[in-house]
């Protein structure tokens, strides 16, 4: 003898309890519905299948203007004057000044970054400032010294014609 049912059960997880099943009734002893007359519902009953009436969500009004977050000020950072100004003058360095004009462009630059840029780029101004002014001096001993040379040698050759 064993402990098994003759057929299979379904699982049925602990807890669960399934709604009542209305007995069989084979079809030939059910009642067929009259086609003639429609089968409407009664009212009283169409209301309990209603649809739930829903309130409108309240209206949330948003600030006329954006006011900014906690730690986000509205000028951060460096701007372009700055760091124009600072590559230039480190490029002027590097080609020992040989040109004039970029370090005048980079000297209005870093002073204008100074005047007109956010506090965060005033390094970059005056890194561009001091670059650009050494490479200005730099320019200037270059063409001193060849203007020292050119006179050295035009007043050592002595031709006479």
């Amino acid at each position: 003898m064993s402990n098994q049912p003759d057929q299979p059960q379904p699982y049925v997880p602990p807890g669960y309890y399934a709604p009542p099943v209305p007995p069989y009734i084979p079809p030939a002893q059910q009642e067929q519905p009259n086609y003639a007359q429609p089968n409407y519902a009664q009212p009283a009953q169409q209301e309990q299948y209603a649809q739930p009436q829903f309130q409108q969500p309240p209206q949330f009004n948003a600030p006329a203007y954006y006011q900014g977050g906690p730690g986000y000020p509205g000028n951060y950072g460096p701007k372009g004057l700055s760091v124009a100004s600072m590559v230039i003058g480190l490029v002027s360095i590097f080609m020992l000044g040989i040109f004039i004009v970029p370090q005048i462009v980079g000297v209005i630059l870093g002073h204008k970054g100074l005047k007109q840029e956010s506090p965060q780029g005033r390094g970059f101004a005056i890194t561009g400032l001091v670059t650009n002014y050494l490479a200005l001096v730099g320019y200037g001993l270059i063409v001193g010294l060849w203007v020292v040379l050119m006179v050295a040698v035009g007043s050592s050759s002595s031709y006479s014609y």
